[in-house]
């Protein structure tokens, strides 16, 4: 992970200038744009594995979470709205008002504002590390007691419900590593450091590293089962959704148990009947109070189940 993040931004060059600069063109993103539901038109950043296999979109509008994943033209992400992209979401159990709550610092944002992405850098189409500033996505009905309302649009947000910001930050960098399957070439690994940058006590939060795929998407993978499981009890975790009984045509998402190397590792599935979505979730919790950093791997692997199931468990 690097400790600065170079903001990036797309450079037109002018007609008139005879030699561009070549660390300037290096860095800068290719960008495009992606129409989530009911038709709002966002900006993302394009990586592409060297294989010209797969197309990740980031979206930049909200929060650099993965709003496409195409393996083979077939999109595997849901991406109609915020609530249900490929990303990282924080989950903390609160009791501080007159009804228990959930305070949920969220990549994307909070449903009705967007997360603000304050740093982009790339490598051309390879790689890209993204700064975001997290909203709580529940509105802070954890009755968190030192909310900030967040900007958005230029000002201070003055929707219904508000929007708060939180005292986190994730730094996202993203890269390919070889598959040794061979199908697809590579998988896309996720490197995260989840910041605290207020000195406080929250206690544990809930870690959830989430991918919501399209309805399609309806034959279940997980390894191993009947999980939450100590750390000390495996190396990775691993799931994700197929679209046949054999499990060659889907997306699995892993991590490795060390990432939490003192507490239980597990993951949960969801199909959601209203937004016709199917969820899959790597989950662990640990706290995180003072200043503090917590540095997190992950990995994205389309294609099948047995490909991506080998090379989880080889993680460590």
């Amino acid at each position: 992970m690097r400790n600065l993040i170079i903001v990036a931004i797309p450079i037109a060059l002018a007609a008139a200038a005879q030699q561009p600069d070549k660390e300037a063109v290096r860095v800068a993103c290719q960008t495009t744009t992606f129409q989530m539901q009911p038709g709002q038109v966002d900006n993302a950043v394009v990586i592409k594995d060297p294989a010209g296999e797969q197309t990740v979109l980031f979206d930049t509008t909200s929060g650099g979470a993965i709003v496409s994943y195409k393996y083979t033209s077939v999109e595997h992400t849901w991406g109609w709205n915020g609530g249900g992209l490929l990303q990282m979401a924080f989950h903390a159990s609160m009791k501080r008002g007159p009804w228990p709550g959930d305070y949920n610092p969220t990549q994307a944002g909070d449903g009705s504002a967007f997360s603000p992405v304050v740093g982009v850098a790339c490598k051309g189409t390879e790689a890209i590390t993204i700064l975001t500033m997290m909203l709580d996505f529940n509105h802070n009905n954890g009755f968190y007691e030192k909310p900030l309302i967040a900007v958005w649009g230029g000002r201070v947000n003055d929707m219904f419900p508000l929007s708060y910001a939180s005292p986190y930050t994730l730094e996202t960098r993203a890269s390919w590593v070889t598959n040794p399957s061979g199908t697809p070439k590579y998988y896309l690994k996720l490197e995260e450091r989840f910041t605290h940058i207020a000195d406080e006590k929250i206690g544990e939060f809930g870690y959830d590293f989430a991918d919501y795929m399209p309805w399609e998407f309806d034959v279940r993978a997980v390894s191993p089962e009947n999980c939450p499981c100590n750390s000390s009890a495996t190396n990775y975790i691993a799931g994700g959704w197929y679209r046949d009984q054999e499990r060659t045509t889907g997306l699995a998402v892993a991590m490795p148990s060390s990432n939490f190397p003192k507490g239980q590792v597990g993951g949960s599935f969801n199909s959601d009947y209203m937004w016709r979505n199917r969820n899959f979730h790597l989950t662990s919790s640990e706290a995180l109070d003072g200043i503090a950093q917590k540095n997190l791997v992950w990995y994205v692997m389309p294609g099948s189940w047995s490909s991506a199931l080998s090379f989880a468990k080889a993680l460590k």
